[in-house]
């Protein structure tokens, strides 16, 4: 049990970590490189995409060494027979979809539900900053509608 839980505590901070490091680069880092806004944006969202990738892909040989080196537990369902199984197990759990044809067992089942908080955490992570990106990046255009909502707002309109 606790071989899982430091198992568990060590992949959360080592994702962290480094979505933090590729967050700081793309906020930072990554403004001494000569492009346009929209491909700023688009760059921002697919380093996000592939971070979240890179950590599927950390808990996913976690998975592979825990079920085998460290005997933490096993799957059910579906029979995992290569590294692309361990992915899609791992995907599955951080994005919190869990579809349940492959299912852990013993400890694996804390560092499963692990995983999903820690996805649900670090997706949340990566929307905000592309929000906050686009918000600073995306060219608005201003709305007007004659005789709409910016009528209703002046002394005297007719908004309530």
């Amino acid at each position: 049990m606790i071989v899982a839980v430091i198992m568990a505590v060590s992949l959360v901070v080592a994702t962290f970590l480094f979505h933090y490091a590729v967050l700081r680069w793309l906020s930072g880092g990554m403004a001494r490189i000569a492009m346009t806004a929209g491909v700023r944006i688009l760059v921002i969202v697919l380093v996000a995409l592939m971070t979240h990738f890179v950590e599927v892909a950390v808990y996913a040989g976690a998975y592979a060494l825990a079920s085998g080196a460290l005997a933490l537990g096993d799957f059910g369902g579906r029979t995992i027979a290569d590294p692309l199984d361990y992915f899609y197990f791992s995907i599955v759990s951080y994005t919190s979809l869990g579809l349940g044809d492959v299912f852990p067992s013993g400890h694996l089942r804390f560092i499963t539900g692990v995983e999903a908080l820690n996805g649900l955490l670090l997706i949340a992570w990566s929307g905000s900053f592309i929000y906050i990106a686009m918000g600073h990046l995306w060219p608005w255009q201003p709305c007007t509608e004659p005789g709409g909502l910016a009528a209703d707002r002046k002394p005297g309109g007719n908004a309530p």
